[in-house]
């Protein structure tokens, strides 16, 4: 009689949202998961964002395809795991004649292969969202975008993965080795795996530094507030100034233009790198930002400047009566330099690099895992 063949392991190494979507990828490939946090549950950038997965930022092609395969996946997940969620699409605010001129460029370009896209007229903008500003001039919808609530999804996620999946986590465990076949604990426990997958963020550094230091990376140091509760429903919401910001925008043709204008008009806000997007959660809180300060050191102090540039911008596209903040925090995340949304790479015998899909990795993560492990193992 033939002796059964025990089934593959791996091992992933961060519990954010990258390395859930390792976990899921592996266990419906057959293997054995094993998932190691240093901390008590989640606490990096995958808790500290809008919960956005946000398909009309990404550029037509390889991202784009990704970020729609992410968002049927959160969809499913959440379905299955009872996560809030709620497909709210998007509007994009248009304030002036050149916005409103950059949005049918836009429609122009991308409605032949994007779904439910529409360019507003002021009207139909009111209409969507009577908070509007007075001078609002118009808007994109697009109907793709889906809002989690990104710091209790990523940590329900994990209960779902280890009751459906087999997925056994290890929280408060801090990885202090990692080698061909196996990753050693701070408490000195060793487990042996055949795939390796390291999701830890920039802490990667604490383990390989020198693939760390050699890489084309920077760290994007961000600003974040939240509102107390709203009586208003909306979409999620961005602005003008994401033009400047998403690669789904690059090279339009008044693009050129349009940088000079913003630079103008908005300069603080352009240094640094601000545009506006909003989400909001089932208790009608808005989650408002952000700002972009890129380098690879950054002070831990919340910058009030930073934060009030951010809701003057807000306050330009849109009229919220009384809002009033109840939270403001900083996140950082690893930024690509080379124009990628994707580090993936063998950096020792069976042992590969996660990282890089900078502030999308709610809306590429569970694609991007999808993708390369497809490569990988098939």
């Amino acid at each position: 009689m033939m002796q059964k063949l025990s089934k593959p392991r791996a091992i992933v190494v961060g519990a954010g949202i990258l390395g859930l979507a390792y976990a899921r990828s592996l266990s419906l490939r057959g293997y054995v998961v094993d998932v190691f946090e240093r901390s008590e549950k989640a606490s990096g950038s995958s808790i500290r964002n809008f919960g956005m997965v946000w398909p009309i930022g990404q550029p037509n092609g390889k991202f784009l395809n990704r970020a729609m395969k992410s968002r049927e996946i959160w969809i499913e997940l959440c379905k299955s795991a009872k996560i809030w969620h709620k497909q709210t699409g998007s509007l994009q605010l248009l304030s002036n004649e050149l916005e409103y001129e950059m949005g049918k460029e836009f429609m122009e370009r991308e409605s032949t292969h994007r779904p439910k896209l529409q360019l507003l007229d002021k009207q139909q903008t009111k209409a969507i969202f009577p908070l509007a500003h007075k001078n609002n001039r118009g808007a994109i919808f697009s109907g793709t975008e889906v809002i989690v609530e990104a710091r209790e999804a990523i940590r329900l996620i994990p209960a779902y993965l280890e009751d459906q999946h087999g997925v056994k986590f290890h929280f408060n465990t801090p990885v202090v080795e990692i080698a061909n076949g196996f990753i050693c604990t701070a408490k000195k426990h060793r487990f042996e795996a055949d795939i390796i997958i390291l999701c830890s963020g920039y802490e990667t550094n604490l383990l390989y530094p020198e693939v760390y230091e050699s890489a084309p990376i920077t760290i994007s140091h961000l600003n974040m507030l939240r509102s107390h509760r709203l009586s208003h429903t909306i979409p999620a919401i961005c602005a003008g100034l994401s033009f400047l910001h998403y690669g789904s925008y690059d090279r339009l043709p008044s693009s050129a233009i349009y940088k000079k204008w913003a630079t103008d008009n908005y300069p603080k806000q352009v240094y640094h790198g601000i545009h506006l997007l909003i989400s909001q959660n089932y208790n009608n809180q808005l989650t408002i930002g952000d700002s972009h300060d890129y380098g690879m050191h950054h002070d831990p102090f919340q910058k009030d400047d930073v934060d009030q540039l951010i809701l003057d911008y807000m306050n330009d596209v849109m009229e919220i009566p009384n809002l009033q903040i109840s939270q403001r925090w900083t996140g950082q995340y690893l930024k690509m330099q080379n124009g990628q949304s994707e580090w993936f790479e063998e950096i020792a015998s069976g042992v590969y690099l996660a990282n890089g899909p900078g502030g999308a990795g709610m809306t590429l993560g569970f694609g991007m895992a999808e993708d390369t492990i497809s490569q990988m193992i098939g």
